[in-house]
């Protein structure tokens, strides 16, 4: 017999470029993960406000309507929380303060598990896919460093080093997880982005 030697309280931190990112990529996986008793947090860095071609709608009216498509995907997974940093859809370049920012849900949440984009994925066109997963493992870094953001640390955080990171979106993927049982949750997930489906 399989002895499971995890903590009580396994905690899954899913960071996504724009909301429905994890759902398409990875929902069934987490759906699966929460099935085995692992609680998820996501945190959404731009608000999706770009995320038409239509030339008449307005970004800032699809970006709510895109966070409460996300906060509805969230239920149907199971999620226990979506955070959104809200940067502008298409610019998180610009957006100089994104790895302190992660860094400090790093340290909060403490996660024994990361996923999030693979930055390094050839011929990746979106700009926001690339900077967010360099930032995200530019905060992996940082958050298990004293010596990064001492100001979270004299704030009351401390260091967390992410034991695991899974790097979905890789050209050459090395890790496979069944999700028949939780593949229709995962469609149901995405069917809750209709703007984008």
């Amino acid at each position: 017999m399989a002895v499971d030697n995890r903590r009580a309280e396994q905690h899954i931190l899913a960071i996504s470029a724009h909301p429905d990112d994890i759902e398409f990529t990875s929902g069934g996986s987490l759906a699966r993960w929460i099935g085995e008793g692992w609680t998820v947090s996501l945190v959404i860095c731009t608000d999706g406000g770009k995320g038409s071609q239509d030339p008449s709608v307005i970004p800032a009216e699809l970006a709510a309507i895109r966070q409460a498509e996300q906060q509805a995907a969230t239920r149907v997974v199971g999620v226990t929380e979506a955070i959104f940093l809200g940067y502008p859809d298409g610019e998180l370049a610009r957006a100089t303060d994104l790895v302190e920012r992660l860094a400090l849900h790093l340290r909060r949440q403490r996660p024994d598990r990361l996923v999030s984009w693979d930055p390094w994925k050839p011929y990746q066109l979106h700009p926001d896919y690339r900077t967010a997963g360099l930032a995200v493992l530019d905060a992996v870094l940082a958050a298990g460093n004293p010596h990064y953001f001492p100001d979270q640390l004299a704030a009351g955080l401390s260091p967390h080093q992410v034991p695991e990171v899974y790097l979905y979106g890789a050209a050459e993927p090395d890790t496979w997880l069944d999700i028949t049982a939780t593949f229709a949750q995962k469609m149901a997930a995405i069917e809750a982005h209709r703007s984008q489906v």
